[in-house]
């Protein structure tokens, strides 16, 4: 996913841990946070906590989650978090550039 917005002209900071996430949140408005529900190989949620955070330092940060298992369980949380988009994969990056897009306008 890095090397595909990179080459679209995007910035892109990358965290594999909720940690990480929030440090780089902490350091920089970001336009646009793309989260995985579940950001290491646990059973967890650990993307939520990355869009509080995205949503508690930045209101007007647009926030995809992505998630290979939806559920109503999970849209209801993600709705109720302010999620902007929820996010089913597997997804081709030329669909997930055109959510971002829809979302932020073009690369700079």
């Amino acid at each position: 996913m890095k090397n595909y917005l990179q080459g679209r002209g995007y910035d892109v900071d990358c965290a594999a841990r909720v940690g990480e996430a929030k440090d780089l949140l902490a350091g920089s408005r970001y336009d646009a946070v793309v989260t995985d529900l579940q950001l290491t190989a646990s059973e967890g949620a650990e993307g939520l906590a990355v869009v509080v955070e995205a949503r508690r330092r930045w209101r007007g940060t647009r926030v995809i989650l992505m998630t290979g298992h939806p559920s109503d369980t999970i849209a209801r949380a993600a709705r109720r978090l302010g999620v902007d988009v929820l996010v089913q994969k597997p997804k081709r990056m030329p669909e997930l550039e055109a959510v971002i897009r829809a979302l932020v306008g073009e690369a700079a």
